[in-house]
């Protein structure tokens, strides 16, 4: 039976990936909200298209046949500044943000006529400047301009490998100089993947220090003033490591070159999709809507939930199972009537005015019995009536007759030889409930001010935070998953003869 649940257990995991695939694909064509129209018209044509991006809404869902690296986009800026007009001062900055990474693409500039040349090569000033290289002066000068660019690939091109960029970046981590940091400054934005690579978030003082001269590289090269201040703590340190590991996930094309394999990978990374999936496994689920990264705000949330919902499963079936098997023995009876007049009524009753009243009875206890009761209330009735029908069918059973025949009692027919038989389909029936039990749950964490998945759920579907809604779709189908596999082990705990059918059936499925 062990080797049964570790292998439906290893099934799951195909049936995440399709669920993941599904839900993104649904989610996909939820409205975004930089397609506000109100957003828009508040916000420039460089603003929305930055929100965009970060938001991978410039990428096909699942296949990108045409990745762009920076190759191309260097390529296109150049080319774009040698003809001049109305875009050359949208790819002037284009190069400029794309920097170092984009040097060796471009240069040198002979294959350029002279005017165009000088164009591209005076479009490179700020770069120069930013690497702080010797006269760079020049390379502002029309008349010295392509000389400089030439005399520095002649003389600095070589470094301009990938084995040479990581030995200084490790330097750097070793040594933390300031002429270990000016090695990679001089590389520009062709430092940025061993940078990046090598950011961690710090467990340590060594560790901080290690990572606030790499973010110090990182903010200086791409010209983004977030760094790790003097006298921040671990926390904020880490905040800020996160933070450039989610700028990496969104940016990384602009800075590296895809060849071979990593062309072939790009077609599905450099998708919607596939920067999901890279930031879930990568960047612990991605960031959620509150800045933190899902998996820190899961740990966080989760216990609340996770009580309200299996808290409330356990106490209403504790309720449940004896009240079905009352209502069976009494069948016909006012009893029988009382308790399914209870249990109806229980479950129309709306959870949130239910929540509501209770909220205001109890003065807004932060305790969670309170609530997980109120939950409970609402599930009492489906595994009531399937209990009493499970049980009358088998009250009529000949085994049961045979027993009332040798002197056992109602009660102890029914504790000792009914429940046994008439208590599987309570147990799939309690399968299907956690996801009716979340809905009620999300209501009273509202209602009570519990921090769970309801207040962050709510924010993430305002916001369309998909890190966070798939986190919780997957979580959900996860457990749903897990719920079949116990259900399992619960029917051959309850009756061992039905483990080989068990078998049999789940294997045949």
């Amino acid at each position: 039976m062990l080797r049964h649940a570790l292998r439906r257990l290893l099934w799951t995991l195909p049936t995440l990936v399709g669920v993941s695939l599904l839900t993104f694909f649904v989610l996909s064509f939820v409205p975004d909200p930089t397609d506000d129209p109100l957003l828009a018209s508040s916000l420039s044509s460089a603003e929305l298209a930055r929100l965009r991006r970060e938001r991978f809404l410039d990428l096909p869902r699942f296949i990108n046949l045409e990745p762009r690296d920076v190759r191309l986009r260097a390529l296109a800026a150049a080319q774009a500044i040698a003809a001049g007009g109305d875009g050359a001062a949208a790819a002037a900055d284009e190069l400029r943000r794309l920097g170092g990474a984009a040097l060796p693409h471009i240069l040198p500039l002979d294959a350029l006529a002279p005017e165009p040349r000088t164009r591209v090569a005076l479009a490179l000033a700020p770069v120069a400047a930013r690497m702080g290289l010797p006269r760079a002066d020049e390379a502002a000068d029309p008349a010295h301009a392509v000389a400089f660019w030439t005399r520095f690939w002649d003389d600095r091109g070589i470094e301009f490998r990938s084995a040479s960029v990581r030995s200084a970046v490790r330097r750097l981590v070793r040594y933390g100089s300031a002429s270990r940091a000016s090695e990679l400054l001089e590389l520009d934005t062709f430092a940025l993947q061993p940078v990046i690579a090598a950011l961690q978030p710090p467990r340590d003082a060594a560790a901080l220090e290690q990572a606030r001269a790499l973010v110090d590289v990182a903010a200086h090269i791409t010209e983004i003033d977030d760094r790790i201040a003097p006298g921040e703590d671990l926390a904020e340190a880490r905040a800020c490591v996160t933070r450039w590991k989610s700028f990496w996930n969104v940016y990384r094309s602009d800075f590296e070159v895809f060849s071979g394999p990593a062309r072939l990978a790009a077609t599905v990374l450099e998708t919607r999709y596939g920067k999901w999936a890279l930031g879930a496994v990568t960047h612990r689920l991605g960031v959620a809507a509150t800045g933190e990264p899902v998996l820190d705000e899961l740990a966080r949330r989760a216990p609340v939930t996770l009580t309200l919902v299996f808290g409330a499963i356990v106490l209403a079936y504790a309720v449940a199972v004896p009240l079905g098997a009352l209502s069976a023995a009494s069948r016909g009876r006012r009893s029988d009537s009382a308790v399914a007049a209870a249990v109806l009524t229980l479950a129309v009753l709306p959870t949130a005015v239910v929540a509501v009243a209770a909220a205001l009875l109890s003065g807004g206890a932060q305790s969670l019995l309170l609530p997980t009761c109120l939950i409970a209330l609402s599930l009492i009735a489906a595994p009531t009536r399937q209990q009493r029908a499970a049980l009358v069918a088998v009250l009529t059973q000949d085994f049961i007759r045979a027993a009332r025949a040798r002197g056992a009692g109602t009660a102890r027919a029914i504790a000792v030889h009914g429940l046994r038989n008439a208590v599987l389909p309570v147990v799939t029936l309690a399968v299907l409930e956690p996801p009716m039990a979340l809905g009620g749950a999300f209501v009273v964490e509202r209602v009570f001010e519990l921090h769970g998945l309801g207040e962050l759920t709510l924010l993430a579907v305002q916001a369309r935070d998909v890190s966070w809604l798939m986190a919780i779709s997957i979580g959900a189908a996860g457990i749903a998953a897990l719920g079949v596999i116990a259900t399992d082990l619960a029917y051959v705990l309850v009756d061992p003869r039905l483990g080989p059918a068990v078998l049999s059936r789940r294997s045949g499925a």
